[in-house]
């Protein structure tokens, strides 16, 4: 009888263990969240308006170079895209066997072009903008890394 107590403790004090950790995690990565969001609205915030008009700028053209790549699908890769079982990152690996070389080559020019408008807006910024959005950059990359 009081084997099976002593297990039925460790059972539950295990369980309570990993409640305590999960939510203490939890709490850190909302805390983390709170921390980017903050950084990212400062940022925004510190940007003259013909900053801000190039951000709006490279989202735009960014949606349109997406929307131009994905008019090129065949029906076979629409269905990778729509399909609701993969996630983002197994969809992309799915589709990246599927694309030809006229795919490839749109996509490569619309991720050149965008280098280059990053590269114009970062040419506009700062030394305390740039400072700033470098620590953007490196949140994001530690960002879901524990």
């Amino acid at each position: 009888m009081k084997k099976e107590m002593k297990k039925e403790m460790k059972k539950i004090l295990s369980i309570v263990m990993i409640m305590l950790i999960s939510t203490v995690s939890a709490q850190i990565h909302a805390q983390d969240h709170e921390k980017r969001r903050e950084l990212r609205n400062s940022f925004f915030e510190s940007l003259s308006d013909h900053q801000k008009e190039q951000l709006k700028y490279h989202k735009e053209l960014k949606k349109q170079h997406r929307e131009a790549f994905r008019e090129t699908f065949t029906e076979e890769q629409r269905a990778i895209v729509t399909n609701e079982d993969l996630s983002r990152v197994g969809k992309r690996k799915a589709l990246r066997p599927t694309l030809s070389n006229e795919q490839k080559q749109l996509k490569k020019k619309n991720k050149e072009r965008m280098e280059k408008e990053r590269e114009k807006f970062e040419a506009t910024l700062d030394a305390k903008q740039l400072e700033t959005l470098e620590r953007i950059k490196a949140m994001r990359k530690k960002k879901g890394r524990m």
